[in-house]
C-alpha cells in the first residue's frame, strides 16, 4: 500500500467531479491511501499556453508550495497538466523569477523545487499501470471502447501503452481509432481563439468514433478530461448522447462490478 496525494486538476474539480470520485475508489481498491490537498488550484497551463506566464508562474508557485509539503507520490488526473509540471514548470519558475525580480539565486530555488515535485507526478494510468496486474480477463469479455490518447500524453509524456493495457485488463478490447494520432482541437483556449478549426477537428475525431462504434466500441475513453469535455460538448451540440469516458470512470465501474 503506498500514500498518494491526488493531483484533481481545476477541469476534473468544475466539470466531472465524478471522475475524481472514481480515480479515489480506483486507488483505494487498489490499496493506496489518498490524501487530497484542499489547497490545490489551476496548475496553470490554461494560462500558459495562452501566452499569460506572470499569471501561469503565481498558480505554478502556489501548486509547488502545496505539494512539496510532503514527499509522497503524485498521481494527475490528466495527462496534459502532469506534462505542465513536469516539463514546462522549472524553466517557468526560474525565467519568471530573473525578468520580475533579477533574483537569480531564488530562480534557482524555484527552478529546483520544482524539479522535485515534478520527479513524483505521475498520470493516473501510468502510476496504475506501473503495478498492473500478471493476471488479465480475456480481451473482449465485458465489450469494446474507443481509446483517444491526447497531445501532451503522446507527445511530451511519450505514453501511449498504459490506458490501453489498463483498460484491456479489466476485459475490454480496445478499437483503433482512424487516425489516432490527430489532435481533438481542445487545446485549451486554442478551442475558442480558433474555434473553426478546433470544431473541425472535433468533427474529425467524431467521425472516427462513429467508424469504430460501428465495430463495437460503447465508448470514447480517454486519460485526458479537456479531450472528453471538448468532444462530449461537440457530440451534444450535434445532438448526439456524450459517450466520452474518462479511463478512471472505467475501472471504478469494473471495480463496483467485480465487488458485487
Amino acid at each position: 500500500m503506498a500514500r498518494v496525494r491526488l493531483f484533481v486538476t481545476c477541469m476534473v474539480d468544475a466539470f466531472r467531479p465524478d471522475v475524481g470520485r472514481a480515480a479515489v475508489a480506483v486507488l483505494e481498491q487498489q490499496g493506496d491511501e489518498v490524501d487530497c490537498p484542499l489547497g490545490q488550484t489551476c496548475c496553470g497551463q490554461f494560462a500558459y499556453n495562452a501566452g499569460y506566464r506572470r499569471e501561469a508562474a503565481q498558480l505554478a508557485r502556489h501548486f509547488v508550495e502545496i505539494f512539496e509539503q510532503d514527499s509522497s507520490p503524485i498521481v494527475a488526473l490528466s495527462g496534459s497538466c502532469a506534462a505542465m509540471v513536469i516539463h514546462h514548470y522549472p524553466a517557468l519558475l526560474r525565467e519568471t523569477a530573473i525578468e520580475e525580480r533579477g533574483a537569480v539565486l531564488e530562480a534557482e530555488g524555484w527552478a529546483e523545487r520544482a524539479r522535485a515535485v515534478g520527479s513524483r507526478v505521475r498520470e493516473f494510468s501510468q502510476w496504475l499501470g506501473g503495478r498492473a496486474s500478471a493476471e488479465s480477463p480475456t480481451a473482449g469479455v465485458r465489450g469494446r471502447v474507443a481509446l483517444h490518447q491526447g497531445c501532451h500524453m503522446r507527445r511530451i509524456l511519450k505514453e501511449e501503452q498504459q490506458p490501453k493495457a489498463l483498460l484491456e485488463e479489466a476485459g475490454y478490447e480496445v478499437v483503433e481509432l482512424p487516425d489516432s494520432d490527430q489532435c481533438c482541437g481542445f487545446g485549451g483556449t486554442y478551442s475558442m481563439t480558433e474555434w473553426r478549426v478546433s470544431t473541425a477537428l472535433a468533427d474529425a475525431k467524431i467521425a472516427a468514433f462513429r467508424r469504430a462504434e460501428a465495430e463495437g466500441a460503447s465508448a470514447l475513453v480517454s486519460a485526458d478530461l479537456g479531450c472528453l469535455l471538448h468532444l462530449g460538448g461537440r457530440f451534444r451540440r450535434l445532438g448526439a448522447p456524450d459517450p466520452t469516458r474518462h479511463v478512471a470512470e472505467i475501472l471504478a465501474a469494473d471495480a463496483k462490478e467485480a465487488g458485487g
